[in-house]
């Protein structure tokens, strides 16, 4: 288990202290990457056994990346915690428990509350209509139905299912092709459909192969890392085939998990080349519809002062996904998306870049730490007093709309994917496809994922 190089050593300057999400809530050396450091390099070297103890330690942290961004000394703190983590599963791999769920529906034990309170979701993961390859199945156990006070429904008709890929809509803009994420294909479907329904008007062509599957950040974030190699193995065969200038996603994790891609396989060169393809062709949908699509550009035939007269700006609040500020870089995009919209108000938050506490299975195996984070993140949220809050990432997504129910904010404050609100409001403002006779927004090849 390798923790440190000569070259990136953590030096335990206690800058990390000032942006860790959980030691600002916690206060405790062992919740800040140095701590977490320095005990790893004990268990390296083996001054200290491996416990109990040791593993919750390690498990308490969001992998956000925000440590990394700060550290002077480029210390990779992700990779090492993810090769802790990696260790840890290897080594307990035999003795893994059965999944609580699957268990309690065959025994019987489920109480009617959360057979209530999960509904669709619940039947649906029970049931197998969510592949067991799919990391809705990690997000959502036993004890995500009792300790939350939101659910949020399943989709019946996923969309990978819905979207027949097998006849899109050709047309002589770029050829995309879209992941589409467990989050978005079960819970959020309304996004990847506003997004085809955006780039059809800009005149894209959308592909959606129907033979991928989840991303594998769930599985490597949990330290397995044959199931997550596995899953991307089956996703760059199910993309190398397609004749695409970019593969988009909507959702912020599955995306820079996507262009992490090749980290997965070191000593897999032909897999490890073949991820580098898939992660350079890939961008976050809204990126690439600032710089690829022109979507500035289309709205900016609308007469604003016309369409908004007499009509009060929506005020909008935009939470940064740590999977897109960190982890693609991602920043610029969104906001000019939203500046683009007629008739809103973008509103910036005192702490822009502070994490919500999701972290994937981090607000399951730490609810309560989970939840001291986000009421930080809506408290900050809440002072610039939005109409609605959007983020792109569905775990943000999750984590906000408990946070706004939690708050006591429901009815007056709406959660949604960016995309959600820019297809509703060119709707509601009627706002027409350019003119066929016009040159198309942008002619240029997808080159990588812009600001």
């Amino acid at each position: 288990m390798m923790v440190e190089t000569d070259s990136n050593i953590c030096k335990r300057c206690g800058q990390c202290m000032s942006v860790c999400p959980v030691y600002l809530t916690t206060f405790r050396e062992d919740d800040v990457a140095r701590g977490k450091l320095a005990l790893l390099e004990s268990v390296e070297a083996g001054d200290m056994n491996q416990s109990t103890r040791f593993e919750e330690i390690l498990s308490r942290c969001l992998l956000c990346g925000a440590c990394a961004e700060v550290c002077a000394n480029e210390v990779q703190t992700n990779r090492i915690m993810q090769a802790g983590r990696r260790h840890l599963f290897e080594k307990e791999k035999s003795g893994q428990a059965e999944n609580a769920l699957f268990k309690a529906v065959r025994g019987g034990r489920l109480s009617a509350k959360v057979l209530l309170k999960g509904g669709a979701l619940l039947q649906a993961l029970a049931c197998r209509k969510i592949p067991e390859s799919s990391g809705l199945h990690l997000r959502f156990p036993l004890s995500y139905f009792t300790e939350r006070r939101t659910v949020p429904p399943i989709a019946w008709n996923p969309f990978i299912h819905a979207f027949k890929s097998e006849s899109p809509v050709e047309t002589d803009g770029p050829r995309i092709g879209l992941f589409v994420g467990c989050g978005t294909n079960y819970l959020f479907p309304d996004v990847a459909w506003a997004l085809a329904n955006i780039v059809e008007r800009l005149g894209a062509t959308l592909v959606v192969p129907q033979d991928q599957v989840c991303c594998g950040l769930p599985a490597h974030v949990a330290g397995d890392a044959e199931t997550a190699q596995k899953l991307a193995k089956k996703n760059i065969e199910a993309f190398s085939s397609l004749e695409v200038d970019a593969i988009l996603s909507v959702c912020a994790s599955c995306g820079s998990h996507l262009k992490d891609l090749p980290s997965l396989f070191p000593d897999d060169p032909a897999s490890c080349d073949a991820a580098s393809s898939i992660g350079a062709k890939h961008t976050d949908a809204m990126a690439f519809l600032i710089d690829h699509l022109g979507f500035e550009t289309y709205l900016e035939t609308v007469q604003e002062a016309e369409l908004s007269a007499g009509k009060k700006p929506l005020r909008v609040a935009y939470h940064d996904p740590c999977h897109l500020r960190i982890g693609q870089g991602i920043i610029e995009a969104p906001r000019k998306l939203l500046k683009a919209l007629p008739g809103i108000e973008l509103l910036e938050t005192a702490h822009p870049g502070q994490c919500c506490g999701h972290g994937g299975d981090f607000n399951l195996s730490h609810f309560s730490l989970s939840m001291e984070i986000l009421k930080r993140r809506v408290a900050d949220l809440d002072k610039v007093q939005p109409d609605t809050i959007v983020t792109g990432c569905t775990g943000c997504l999750l984590q906000l709309m408990e946070g706004v129910s939690r708050s006591g904010l429901s009815g007056r404050v709406e959660v949604c994917h960016p995309l959600i609100l820019a297809r509703k409001i060119i709707e509601s403002y009627r706002i027409p496809p350019p003119r066929k006779q016009d040159p198309p927004v942008s002619q240029a090849q997808h080159t990588g994922a812009g600001q």
